[in-house]
């Protein structure tokens, strides 16, 4: 996967974590509301990740699908943001190495029911 891709992919499952997070709903209620083709068109837009921190790209995600939830304070610093995003992108890049539609690969891991799971056993594995 190309660089810029898989650092979109990341940035945007972070951004997607901390929406979810902020709008206290359910990852994947978030990630189907907001849609595949909305994720791969967010994911177009490279300048986003260098001129937005995860809460900024979260109202953009809701500014750009017209979703007006109540937003509480998110949980999550950047940095474990980032930590997730990356763990997911490195999933998207195992199942779609080469590149062709990041977008569905990562709709289809944010929404997957052992994703939690999964992030909460390598967090743990890396912290021993």
């Amino acid at each position: 996967m190309r660089t810029e891709t898989k650092e979109a992919v990341a940035f945007l499952a972070g951004s997607l974590i901390d929406l979810a997070d902020m709008a206290e709903s359910d990852l994947t209620e978030v990630v189907e509301l907001v849609g595949v083709d909305a994720i791969r068109d967010l994911m177009s837009m490279d300048h986003l990740c260098g001129e937005l921190s995860y809460e900024q790209m979260a109202d953009e995600i809701c500014d750009y699908i017209g979703w007006e939830p109540m937003l509480a304070i998110p949980p999550w610093t950047d940095e474990e943001l980032s930590v997730r995003g990356s763990q997911i992108a490195d999933l998207v890049e195992d199942k779609n190495p080469a590149d062709e539609d990041a977008a569905e690969t990562l709709f289809a891991i944010l929404c997957w029911c052992g994703l939690k799971a999964w992030l909460e056993w390598h967090n743990e594995e890396t912290a021993l």
